[in-house]
């Protein structure tokens, strides 16, 4: 019964965190001019990963996928909104675990790439994919199971706002590659335009 309740309390909070997201995507595209990145800090990716990931953990393991990361030994800071980037990473690491069947697997890869920072998603099915139908121009609706989520081309407008950039590709019968864009903060930046040498 406890299980149970855990259960049922995740997809309530997964619910409210969606609708939350969808919300915000939705006043973004309503703006009557181009959003351009403003109000954006220095974010800890490391803190803001670390109490992410046991939840994406969860969420995988309750529909039977398998879950693997590679993270480097150390996280540099990223500059954005915090919390719209926890949604968009959370609203992601949704999409492809839902959009995957049983046996499925999900790879999250954290890399610097010059002055920014790259995540990149990789899933991989070994079926075909559950399809999608568009629902006006935010949203996507999965039939199989339900699903609403955000479309492509309004997720890519959500990190351009924050600053970033997300490239999708699909590959047939296999899967995505979902590859994350994120600036540095500057002196992390500076770091990695030039290392220290020992």
């Amino acid at each position: 019964m406890l299980k149970r309740l855990e259960a049922i309390d995740q997809e309530c909070t997964e619910q409210i965190n969606r609708m939350e997201l969808i919300f915000r995507a939705a006043e973004l595209e309503t703006q009557a001019t181009p959003s351009t990145p403003t109000g954006l800090t220095s974010i800890a990716l490391e803190n803001l990963l670390h109490q992410s990931i046991p939840y994406w953990q969860k969420q995988a393991q309750r529909r039977n996928v398998q879950f693997d990361l590679v993270l480097p030994s150390k996280l540099p800071t990223v500059v954005g909104n915090s919390h719209l980037l926890h949604q968009v990473l959370a609203g992601l690491m949704e999409k492809c675990i839902r959009s995957l069947p049983n046996g499925g697997q999900i790879r999250l890869e954290v890399a610097t790439a010059g002055s920014q920072l790259k995540l990149e998603f990789r899933t991989q099915r070994e079926r075909a994919d559950r399809p999608l139908k568009a629902l006006g121009n935010l949203l996507m609706f999965q039939p199989e199971t339900g699903n609403l989520s955000l479309n492509w081309e309004v997720t890519k407008n959500l990190f351009q706002a924050m600053g970033g950039k997300l490239i999708v590709r699909q590959r047939l019968l296999q899967g995505e590659i979902l590859t994350v864009f994120l600036p540095l903060d500057s002196a992390d930046a500076e770091a990695q335009a030039f290392p220290l040498t020992q």
